[in-house]
């Protein structure tokens, strides 16, 4: 998985966050599992204070090879607000790291709008031919690579690594 906005381990950019327009970037899913009837989506912060925070939970989505940028794709369920949707991301202090996590799946998922994430893992177990995962991170810092200030930073869109995606895991386990 990888994004035309960042690069794996780099920053995500202001507009995708709490202090720009507080929606979700563009993903870039290569090398869908033959076989996959459905993808998962899941966002999350393992940084925060009072443990991981959970930012979005999107299933049952048409297999594809990207996920809009501002995306209704997929069924959404419960991120740690008790909410539906995309939570942007939004740390309290420091800087944070986001996992973006995709799983292909041999078939769609029995649940209802607004499942929690244990429950879209729970139904999702016996059924992960294959899952990538994208990192970015967002926060506050005084400096960051380069030497360039976080406000120097407040770009539409980061510099991206053309050389393409990563692999997909083929392991079964699912794991947070």
């Amino acid at each position: 998985m990888s994004s035309p906005e960042f690069v794996e381990g780099g920053l995500i950019p202001t507009k995708f966050t709490c202090k720009g327009k507080g929606f979700n970037p563009s993903l870039v899913i290569d090398g869908v599992p033959e076989g996959t009837e459905s993808m998962v989506l899941i966002l999350e912060d393992p940084d925060a204070p009072k443990g991981l925070f959970t930012h979005w939970v999107i299933f049952d989505i048409q297999p594809a090879n990207s996920i809009s940028e501002n995306s209704g794709q997929g069924v959404s369920g419960l991120n740690s607000l008790g909410e539906m949707g995309y939570t942007p991301p939004c740390p309290p202090s420091g800087l944070h790291r986001y996992f973006f996590h995709v799983f292909a799946l041999d078939r769609g998922l029995d649940l209802r709008p607004g499942s929690t994430r244990a429950a879209v893992e729970e139904a999702m177990k016996p059924h992960v031919l294959a899952y990538g995962t994208l990192m970015g991170k967002f926060g506050d810092v005084k400096q960051v690579a380069g030497g360039a200030s976080i406000e120097e930073y407040d770009q539409e869109r980061t510099i991206v690594d053309e050389s393409g995606a990563g692999a997909w895991q083929t392991d079964k386990k699912v794991q947070h």
